[in-house]
């Protein structure tokens, strides 16, 4: 998957707001901006609650969360992930959301998204149900990476290199060993 656009949607629901979540959230926030302004990649920002609306940060700014309290509408999230289908979705949650039968197989079709599940307490369990994508907070590098990995062609290997003729070329006698 190698998607020019990501969709970073935030969780604020109550729960989000327990057990050190605020900080540990805002320090993926920072990276994510971090990660994708070092590798040029366009992100854009969202608070998921009752809805899903845009967050504005001005670049020299640091990150700001919006209030996290009552629950998050899984429903927003079932409608946004098909009006935003081009875009990779990543969803930041400790995974406390009620489901029903429809909005957890419609969720679990959607490939372009990938949760980060935030917090000790986060519900990795459910996450894993409803993705293949569903990775703990200390794995976001790796899914950043995963996301925009480079296409590899298929085909044998692009080059291959004899090691035992190259140590043998560079080795004189002159050479101090250590």
């Amino acid at each position: 998957m190698s998607s020019s656009e990501l969709h970073c949607i935030i969780d604020r629901s109550g729960s989000m707001a327990e057990y050190g979540k605020p900080m540990l959230l805002v320090n993926l926030l920072r990276y994510i901006r971090q990660f994708t302004t070092q590798h040029s990649k366009s992100t854009s920002y969202f608070s998921w609650r009752e809805d899903i609306t845009e967050i504005f940060w001005l670049a020299e700014a640091d990150v700001e969360l919006p209030a996290a309290e009552d629950s998050s509408d899984i429903a927003s999230l079932c409608s946004w992930s098909e009006v935003n289908s081009e875009a990779t979705l990543l969803v930041l949650t400790d995974g406390y959301f009620k489901l029903n039968t429809e909005q957890r197989q419609l969720i679990s079709q959607v490939d372009n998204l990938f949760f980060i599940g935030v917090g000790g307490d986060a519900d990795l369990a459910q996450l894993i149900t409803l993705s293949n994508h569903s990775y703990r907070a200390e794995q976001l590098d790796h899914v950043l990476h995963t996301i925009w990995r480079p296409e590899i062609v298929a085909g044998g290997p692009l080059n291959r290199v004899d090691l035992a003729g190259v140590i043998v070329e560079n080795e004189s006698e002159d050479d101090d060993e250590w």
